[in-house]
């Protein structure tokens, strides 16, 4: 898989990220941010295509078990929201109702590459969805009225102007359904070019 860290993650994981350009994101591309909501830290990981986005506490990860910790956290967060990322992504996208072969197309088994992000949208969102639930934690009272569903909701029924103002979890539906983002041309024709020779 591909993780895209952010220097924030790098950071607290020690790991180097490789330079990698690339003109679309892959459907195994994730991206990685450290954020702290109420003085707890959160790894956000969010799927480069569709934002589709899950949280995983901080508290006992490590640089070696960052792959696996993905993996295991993805099979069964409803039941053991434990100490695998990707266990944690297969659990979040089956408790959205996706079957463990669409879970297969965006989580691979490896290996995995750390890169630098590439696409400033996907970070934008990542940064919105933070803001996100920072606000519903003060608003229920604390992180202890969230749990682990109710958290990965804020980013994924949220509408997202990067995907056409739809949800992710909507979007990354469609994407396995046709085999690709359904509305590209809705992101081509509303993204800004940058001019040289200002």
């Amino acid at each position: 898989m591909i993780f895209r860290t952010t220097q924030k993650l790098s950071s607290k994981l020690r790991v180097v990220r490789a330079v990698m350009t690339d003109s679309a994101p892959a459907m195994v591309e994730w991206y990685g941010n450290l954020i702290t909501v109420r003085r707890r830290q959160f790894f956000l990981f969010t799927h480069a295509p569709s934002l589709f986005s899950f949280w995983v506490p901080v508290a006992g990860s490590t640089r070696q078990h960052l792959g696996q910790m993905f993996r295991r956290q993805a099979i069964d967060a409803l039941k053991d929201y434990g100490f695998s990322i990707r266990r944690e992504a297969i659990a979040a996208l089956k408790d959205y109702g996706f079957s463990t072969r669409d879970a297969a197309r965006v989580i691979d088994g490896g290996p995995d590459v750390f890169a630098k992000p590439a696409d400033r949208g996907v970070i934008g969102s990542m940064i919105d969805f933070g803001k996100m639930l920072r606000h519903a934690a003060h608003y229920e009272g604390g992180l202890e009225h969230l749990g682990p569903r109710a958290m990965n909701d804020i980013a994924n029924e949220s509408p997202m102007r990067k995907i056409g103002m739809e949800s992710p979890v909507a979007y990354l539906r469609h994407i396995l359904d046709t085999e690709g983002p359904h509305n590209f041309a809705v992101h081509r024709t509303d993204a800004r070019v940058a001019r040289s020779g200002r």
